[in-house]
């Protein structure tokens, strides 16, 4: 057997729909466009087994994106739910800008189907604090991380 062969095409499936649609207004492209360059990434994979949460570079802008370090003299910043979610994020007001990064979180169902939990345009970010699926070992890594980075957010994107 050829060891040069070409691994299959992988098939993604969303597992998360919802929050995906979460992320469709911050594209600026289709998300088809997003997701071929997504599945371009996760074909030159090499391990195909468990969890992916990368960030790349697509070849063009796909959206905006918005995170704020915060220092100890940043004001502003609060606790809320962003819309259509049910549990509060760290959040700041602000403009987001545009950016050529593309996150993918997901994970290989086997070698050739990837569950697509979400995709946006931004860096890869750890877990959110009130994540069901935040596992007790990365815990201290996303408490580090969200104490000191807030989501920006317009006026309109947040429940009091």
């Amino acid at each position: 057997m050829n060891e040069n062969k070409a691994r299959a095409a992988i098939h993604i499936s969303f597992r998360d729909e919802a929050h995906l649609r979460a992320h469709a207004d911050h594209f600026s492209v289709p998300i088809d466009r997003a997701l071929e360059w997504a599945r371009a990434r996760l074909e030159a994979s090499t391990g195909r087994t468990g969890w992916e949460h990368f960030d790349f570079e697509a070849p063009e802008t796909v959206g905006v994106t918005g995170l704020k370090t915060l220092w100890p003299w940043t004001r502003g910043d609060f606790w809320a739910r962003r819309r259509g979610r049910k549990l509060p994020s760290h959040l700041i007001l602000g403009s987001k800008r545009p950016t050529r990064r593309l996150c993918v979180h997901g994970y290989w169902q086997d070698e050739t189907t990837f569950l697509l939990h979400t995709l946006y345009p931004g860096r890869a970010a750890p877990r959110e604090i009130h994540d069901p699926e935040l596992t007790p070992a990365e815990l201290p890594k996303t408490l580090k991380f969200w104490k000191r980075h807030a989501i920006i957010v317009g006026p309109s994107e947040w429940e009091a």
